[in-house]
């Protein structure tokens, strides 16, 4: 009687576990609270931010690039330059004719000055600005990095099929888990009392001690079971929480029960499968963003075009004091606006290799969309197989069910009127037991069948 009474405490314990101070949640709450916590979604969000500065980044190129500058300078030690003197060869041996000099005149060779055209103190302040007139690899990019963003929110997309697919799963086990702890809960009942009516029986002679110790090996057994299906139904749960992305001391109770497990067929939808496939979208950006890295490089054998606009002021001055009186005799201005041409004439066949190599990259892609493709069909061939297998065994092993538990029960009343034996008991018991966990395995199979035949199909998830 102890032993029941321990062994009902805890199967209470694990049943009741997310009914205590707890959230009740149907499936559909699950999902939900999944999608907007789960932390694998929620760096699938920061990525598809990260695309979106990307977006920025390129767009700035095209924007004016300004940047100024300031600078001082001391020199200690000037440096010393050297000046030909060209005014005296010029003025004999150029402007005079060397025919009209009296004979045995010399004209004096080159000499050269030291020179020092540098002051103590310089200094200079100015604005650069460069502005991009035509680079077709900037327009090239733009259209990248929109595409690229497009990528981040259909692997998000890809992402949340996979959440609401971990998550559904999770939720009909939890929900499997405890049915098969009520029945344990239930049959551990019935086999404790019959117990206790053997022990009763045998203490007054009309039992022998084989029929007690067999009830007590079933006994034992069911009471394992209960032990280990306990701590199944917990960790089950903490399997749920952790797919939705909560706290694992949040206590929750589900409200659906095992009639919400649908044993229909699921509608298949018209048209060619993989194009609602999150997959198939993720590899056909991919295939575009290798068509622009393409362009991109071909772009870049046409000239570009920068215009360049320089300002500021620049002073030089053997007294530091006056180069900080900031006036127009110390500091002049300057100005310039030019453009520039960027010609590109050889570079190794650097960007031809580039281009080759995503010639092939775009081939493999193409492949994957292919095989995809025809994946995609095997996989919703299978699961419609997997669906159907699943439906007419839940039918087989539900009628198995009741007819175990007819049999169990005659048996136990043909026990209890002394025309049957325990071991008959135990058998059927036995039998019924097996018959309600292949019953369990079958609905929970019925329902993940019809998950991934649905995300099969691309219709599991459509936000």
């Amino acid at each position: 009687m102890k032993g029941l009474l321990i062994s009902l405490l805890l199967i209470g314990f694990a049943i009741n576990i997310e009914a205590q101070e707890s959230v009740n949640l149907t499936l559909d709450d699950c999902i939900k609270y999944a999608l907007e916590n789960n932390e694998q979604l929620e760096i699938a969000r920061l990525d598809n931010e990260i695309a979106r500065t990307q977006i920025n980044e390129t767009l700035a190129r095209g924007l004016p690039q300004v940047n100024g500058s300031v600078g001082l300078v001391k020199n200690f030690e000037i440096q010393t330059s050297f000046i030909q003197d060209f005014i005296s060869p010029a003025v004999y041996g150029v402007l005079i004719d060397e025919s009209l000099l009296p004979d045995g005149t010399q004209i004096p060779e080159p000499q050269t000055f030291p020179a020092a055209f540098e002051t103590e103190y310089s200094g200079q302040a100015g604005l650069t600005a460069r502005q991009l007139i035509f680079d077709g690899s900037y327009f090239v990019g733009l259209k990248a990095a929109q595409t690229v963003k497009l990528l981040s929110q259909r692997e998000q997309k890809q992402t949340e099929v996979q959440i609401v697919e971990g998550v559904s799963k999770a939720y009909y086990l939890v929900l499997i888990t405890k049915e098969n702890l009520d029945f344990l809960g239930r049959n551990f009942g019935t086999i404790d009392t019959l117990l206790q009516e053997t022990e009763a029986m045998y203490e007054v002679g009309f039992a022998e001690k084989i029929d007690v110790s067999r009830l007590k090996i079933q006994h034992n057994n069911i009471k394992t079971e209960l032990k280990n299906n306990t701590e199944l139904l917990i960790t089950s749960l903490n399997l749920l929480k952790f797919q939705m992305g909560m706290p694992l001391n949040q206590r929750i109770a589900l409200t659906d029960d095992l009639s919400n497990i649908s044993l229909t067929p699921v509608t298949e939808p018209g048209g060619e499968y993989h194009v609602n496939r999150p997959e198939y979208d993720v590899l056909q950006t991919n295939k575009d963003l290798i068509d622009l890295n393409i362009k991109n490089f071909q772009s870049q054998y046409i000239p570009n075009i920068y215009a360049n606009f320089n300002f500021g002021w620049t002073a030089g001055t053997n007294s530091f004091s006056r180069l900080t009186e900031f006036n127009d005799q110390t500091w002049f201005r300057y100005s310039n606006l030019g453009v520039t041409l960027s010609i590109p004439i050889f570079d190794g066949l650097s960007k031809r290799a580039n281009i080759q190599r995503n010639r092939i990259q775009k081939q493999q892609v193409e492949e994957s969309i292919s095989q995809f493709e025809n994946n995609v069909d095997r996989e919703v061939a299978e699961a419609k197989v997997k669906v159907d297998n699943a439906i007419r065994s839940v039918e087989t092993q539900s009628e198995n069910v009741e007819l175990a538990e007819e049999v169990y029960e005659m048996t136990k009343a043909k026990y209890q009127e002394g025309i049957g034996s325990n071991l008959e008991v135990i058998e059927a018991n036995t039998s019924l037991k097996e018959s309600k966990t292949n019953y369990l395995n079958a609905l929970y199979e019925a329902a993940t069948s019809q998950i991934e035949l649905k995300k099969a199909l691309g219709t599991l998830y459509n936000n």
